[in-house]
């Protein structure tokens, strides 16, 4: 039989075992050194594959969106988190649905400009944040009726934080509008009419006022948008108003007027059509009325008055 010291003789103690505090260790340090640099290369590797930040603002100052884009969209695939390239993305993609023929298209690019913008809201500082909130407000807007209280969230911190574009008092009063702020509607409309006078504003602002029950101030602004526009549908639309109004308080020449003046330039404006079977019905002619109504019916089978008149 051999003896204890034999045995012990083949036996690895503590102080020589693989499996020493000193050879983890120094394991453990070859290990993370690896690692480390095959994270470098990698990175840089990955890094030498994305545009360069040059050449993205480079194409942002030349409105290239679609390179800007697919180039936002390449680098957060690699860093997702990074707030300006998401608002650059989100920005792209704003200006880019606004070119789309497609509605879907148009649509899915807004959604996604959207969700870019909100995320790059969380990843940029405080002073970056008001160019955000305009186009972010924008977007929202043209998103539709459930979304008016979130862009007029966004245009208003845009506007008192200072930032200031030719649409943007527009774009407040047209959500305050669809919001039934309509005072406020007015307010920045009439600023945005000072700052860009159009056509369309007076026409806006006219609408608003008739809104608000303010009828004289309604027809000086359709009145004033007749008398400026150089875009026939839109006088159209101003003398149809104009006239309506005008059948309202009773004036039946001089909404006559108005309708044949309209009928003049369009004979197939329905519309008109409709008001002259209205005063034809003041005046206890309900034959002439609604030939009136029908002749509405045909240019526009679904307008709304011309049903109801004829109970279709």
């Amino acid at each position: 039989m051999k003896s204890n010291s034999y045995r012990k003789r083949y036996t690895l103690s503590s102080k020589h075992s693989v499996f020493s505090s000193s050879f983890v260790a120094l394991f453990l340090i070859l290990v993370a050194l690896i690692l480390a640099i095959a994270a470098f290369f990698y990175v840089r590797r990955s890094s030498e594959t994305l545009p360069s930040n040059a050449s993205l603002y480079k194409a942002w100052e030349n409105r290239d969106y679609p390179k800007v884009y697919e180039s936002t969209s390449a680098i957060l695939g690699k860093r997702p988190l990074d707030g300006a390239v998401l608002a650059l993305n989100g920005f792209s993609a704003y200006y880019l649905q606004l070119a789309q023929t497609d509605p879907s298209s148009a649509t899915a690019l807004l959604d996604a400009a959207i969700v870019s913008m909100r995320n790059a809201w969380y990843r940029v500082s405080e002073s970056e944040r008001p160019q955000i909130a305009y186009i972010l407000g924008k977007a929202y807007y043209q998103r539709g009726y459930y979304y008016a209280d979130l862009a007029q969230k966004y245009l208003e911190y845009a506007w008192n934080a200072g930032v200031r574009y030719p649409d943007l008092e527009e774009y407040r009063g047209l959500a305050a509008s669809v919001l039934g702020d309509y005072s406020k509607a007015i307010v920045a409309f009439t600023d945005a009419l000072a700052n860009n006078p159009s056509d369309l504003l007076l026409f806006t602002i006219a609408a608003t006022y008739r809104k608000t029950g303010d009828i004289p101030k309604a027809k000086q602004y359709y009145s004033e948008t007749i008398r400026s526009t150089k875009d026939e549908n839109l006088e159209l639309r101003s003398r149809n108003e104009l006239a309506m109004i005008l059948v309202e308080e009773g004036d039946t020449a001089g909404a006559t007027a108005e309708f044949s003046a309209i009928l003049e330039k369009d004979a197939n404006f329905a519309d008109a059509h409709y008001g002259l079977g209205v005063i034809y019905e003041t005046q206890g002619d309900l034959v002439r009325a609604r030939a009136e109504w029908r002749k509405t019916i045909r240019l526009n089978p679904v307008h709304p008055g011309a049903r109801e008149k004829l109970k279709l």
